[in-house]
């Protein structure tokens, strides 16, 4: 029998018992056995009160996935026979699915997320915060035999763990028994695994397997490449190596043979994060631009791409739409935006963005704003000169000569300011980013 519909059942007797108790306290108003029934009474109330707020407590742990609304969609999941795989956070799924150009399937009558792949479907059970501390026993029968836990302190953290709905290591950590070392290590001789401790500091400068396993993917597999051992296999770091599907999956991925350790997950994520900033700083913007084959007005719905062009036409820039289809923020980053009218300074803020960059589309949009509507309307773009002076890199005198010396010498005009040291690499490569989002992005239209 479906739980919700047992524990309805389970309050529908409560009450028939708590309505049968009522009369028989009053029946018994002025008998010996008044105490009793009053007993009787609070015990049924107390027992009413837990019920509903497990049914509450049970409803508040689904997961609002407002922020996701974009990205997912409601359905059913009945039938599936593909390999699957769970994946912790919801957030860890829909970056998954942006990075496979997949929907989000949210099945509210089983309370999961999916993602279906090709060949393999990723899961996200809100009900199950951690799938690695669930065999209790094992976990807390290897911490007390390695002198790690006392029996009265695992006592104490099955308590709380049946108290608060966790599981036991998570019990573990939260009481102050044992550290995330202590329990992965458990964990990694409980699965008979080795075990890597992971520096975050250490400069991991081999990131040449994003070509194949993307940083989003990495995240929500739990997973770190970390090189090769002598007999050629290739090693992975993974948080959750005891899902099933997940070793299937990093085969499928890599093509080769693998050989995977155990880590901390806090330290995979700390990892994975420094190596995605190390590659955005390398990059640059407009590298990372450049990289991508989605158009930039393919990032938006077509509502979207509409609105853009009727405030391009009228001589603005719907900044937020702008920044989504250039591709330079997360789109899960960007939908946290609380107002769009403070969305330069709120990204700047954020870090998401640097001045420079904040700087170049704020001066890009005064220059849109002075075009001639005939100049819009024949999608004439301003330059890269332009924009340069309208941010004040360069004086007018300084883009008249620079146009002047590329024509006399038949040179892009960017070369000349960089061998010269009139704009930085960096600026340019800005500068260019912008104007080929908009480009891209008006150049869809026929008809403004």
């Amino acid at each position: 029998m479906n739980r919700n519909r047992l524990k309805f059942l389970y309050i529908l007797i409560g009450l028939f018992s708590l309505v049968a108790s009522v009369i028989w306290t009053y029946k018994s108003f002025k008998s010996n056995t008044a105490t009793v029934s009053y007993l009787v009474d609070a015990l049924i109330i107390i027992l009413l009160v837990v019920l509903l707020l497990n049914k509450n407590g049970k409803a508040r742990q689904a997961v609002d996935h407002s922020n996701y609304l974009e990205w997912i969609t409601d359905g059913n999941i009945e039938n599936c026979s593909k390999l699957s795989v769970g994946i912790k956070s919801l957030e860890d799924l829909v970056r998954l699915a942006i990075d496979l150009d997949k929907r989000v399937i949210h099945d509210s009558k089983l309370g999961k997320y999916f993602v279906l792949a090709e060949d393999m479907t990723y899961i996200h059970d809100p009900g199950l915060d951690h799938p690695m501390m669930d065999n209790k026993q094992q976990l807390g029968r290897i911490l007390i035999e390695r002198g790690l836990l006392q029996p009265e302190q695992l006592e104490t953290g099955l308590y709380y763990q049946k108290k608060i709905g966790c599981k036991l290591g998570e019990s573990l950590l939260a009481l102050g028994f044992i550290d995330e070392t202590i329990l992965y290590t458990t964990l990694a001789a409980q699965q008979k695994v080795a075990y890597y401790e992971l520096d975050s500091k250490k400069e991991y400068k081999d990131t040449s397997w994003t070509s194949k396993l993307s940083i989003n993917k990495a995240k929500a597999l739990q997973a770190l490449p970390l090189g090769y051992r002598s007999d050629g296999k290739l090693v992975i770091a993974c948080g959750d190596n005891s899902k099933a599907g997940v070793t299937v999956v990093l085969k499928e991925i890599f093509g080769e043979e693998i050989y995977i350790v155990n880590a901390r997950p806090t330290k995979i994520y700390e990892v994975l994060d420094k190596i995605d900033s190390t590659i955005r700083e390398y990059s640059g913007y407009a590298q990372l631009l450049k990289e991508r084959k989605t158009e930039a007005y393919e990032r938006l719905t077509e509502h979207e791409w509409e609105q853009f062009i009727t405030c391009y036409h009228a001589g603005k820039i719907d900044t937020y739409l702008f920044i989504k289809a250039s591709g330079l923020v997360d789109q899960l980053q960007l939908a946290q935006v609380p107002s769009r009218d403070i969305i330069i300074s709120w990204l700047t803020g954020k870090g998401l963005i640097n001045g420079q960059l904040a700087n170049l589309i704020k001066s890009f949009e005064r220059l849109n704003s002075k075009q001639s509507k005939t100049d819009r309307q024949s999608k004439v773009m301003p330059g890269t000169v332009d924009l340069l002076e309208e941010a004040h890199y360069i004086t007018k005198d300084e883009a008249a000569w620079a146009v002047k010396k590329a024509e006399q010498v038949g040179w892009p005009i960017n070369q000349i300011l960089m061998e010269d040291y009139m704009v930085a690499p960096d600026t340019l490569e800005y500068v260019k980013a912008i104007l080929d989002t908009v480009k891209s992005t008006i150049s869809k239209a026929k008809i403004f």
